[in-house]
């Protein structure tokens, strides 16, 4: 396993979620829908390991910086939507903010194995962006395979069908991920007076998992993989979190992604702009009635402990029709919803801050939570209870271990 350290004097790093531009809002609720459940319920909190860098709470535009017309589950505060993420800067003497990150890269393609952590050398671009004059990349096909493969590895973790890459979207991703880097900052609907702008960018930008890396030293070999876990992990999305990112990510509906990277150097700070392009018009309408999912937890079984720490919620989400992703967004009630983690000694572990909405955001229902005291190498056993599902209570079991 390779690790990976996020060193140095200056370290920015954001991450927003996406929704479908055709379908939905950039904050994933439709304008017409009614549906969304807002509730949050005080227990105690503390989730998981794995820190992805961080974000400033400029890094929406327009009506990303504020609330989404959909609001979220919490009682204490009610500034919900803004999915952006933030980490603090860290420059301490020794240039390491203090964070070991584990990624398994490299080679899995069925997405059923963990990534090999060698991968492939020929670089990150198979063409290098040129962000001076607006030219956009195209990642090597081994780096796309780096993302593609930790994407297919932990969607495989959540008993899911693996995604492949789509090469008609490479474009899209390319271009949005050049007017991030070209302009410093992150919007899912940059406007024409963004350097480098283009309709193929706002595209992309609009239907994309987006992030921007800045550092006043060279990131250029910033593994793209460490990206597909930052959206994992929401670590430093604002609070209360909608966990957007991990959401379409682990989205049974979810079939193909493309990626596009940016790397600049602006004679201050090296910049990297990323997009994973994942949301797709034809996704979501499937029928996966052969499918035996019930529902997607996050951590489930046995899962990598780089993606959980005291800053990561953990999540569940009802899959109770197949016939279509967003009919999973009525019927489903998390109101008066518990949740159980109990310890190989049955001591039941300390539960906070339990928050759930219906917004569109993949799988439109998400219930989540912190967790206190949970360790590595040790199995929880989970039960969520008292979930209504057209009005009859339903409980769901599963166990993880952090690994």
């Amino acid at each position: 396993m390779k690790k990976v350290f996020f060193a140095a004097f200056f370290v920015l790093i954001f991450f927003v979620s996406c929704s479908n531009n055709s379908k939905e809002d950039i904050y994933g609720g439709f304008d017409d829908e009614d549906a969304d459940q807002s509730e949050s319920t005080d227990e105690d909190r503390q989730p998981i390991e794995r820190p992805d860098e961080a974000g400033q709470p400029g890094g929406a535009s327009g009506n990303e910086s504020g609330n989404p017309d959909g609001s979220s589950g919490s009682k204490d505060d009610d500034n919900a939507g803004n999915d952006d993420e933030t980490e603090p800067e860290n420059d301490d003497e020794n240039g390491n903010d203090g964070e070991n990150n584990e990624t398994q890269d490299g080679d899995s393609g069925s997405g059923g194995e963990k990534p090999d952590e060698n991968g492939e050398e020929d670089g990150v671009y198979a063409l290098e962006p040129d962000v001076g004059s607006c030219t956009s990349g195209i990642p090597s096909d081994s780096e796309k395979k780096r993302v593609l493969d930790r994407i297919n590895y932990l969607r495989s973790i959540h008993k899911l069908s693996p995604v492949v890459y789509d090469e008609k979207d490479d474009e899209v991703a390319a271009e949005c991920a050049l007017v991030i880097a070209a302009n410093e900052q992150l919007s899912h609907t940059p406007d024409s007076s963004w350097e480098c702008w283009s309709q193929v960018a706002y595209d992309g930008c609009s239907s994309s998992n987006i992030h921007i890396e800045m550092a006043s030293y060279d990131i250029s070999s910033t593994n793209s993989a460490d990206i597909v876990d930052g959206f994992m992990t929401e670590e430093y999305q604002a609070e209360p979190k909608n966990l957007g990112h991990r959401r379409w990510l682990i989205d049974p509906w979810l079939t193909h992604i493309a990626f596009g990277r940016a790397d600049y150097y602006d004679g201050k700070y090296f910049v990297i702009g990323s997009a994973i392009k994942l949301i797709n018009d034809d996704d979501g309408s499937d029928d996966i009635s052969d499918s035996d999912i019930k529902f997607v937890a996050y951590p489930f079984e046995n899962y990598p402990q780089e993606l959980y720490n005291d800053n990561v919620m953990m999540s569940f989400t009802v899959i109770k029709d197949k016939i279509g992703r967003y009919y999973n967004g009525t019927g489903i009630d998390f109101a008066s919803a518990t949740i159980a983690i109990i310890d190989p000694d049955n001591k039941a572990m300390k539960v906070k801050n339990i928050e759930f909405d219906t917004q569109r955001y993949g799988v439109p229902n998400n219930l989540r939570w912190y967790a206190e005291g949970i360790k590595p190498n040790v199995r929880y056993n989970v039960t969520v209870s008292n979930i209504m599902i057209n009005n009859n209570p339903e409980f769901y079991q599963y166990w993880f271990e952090l690994k």
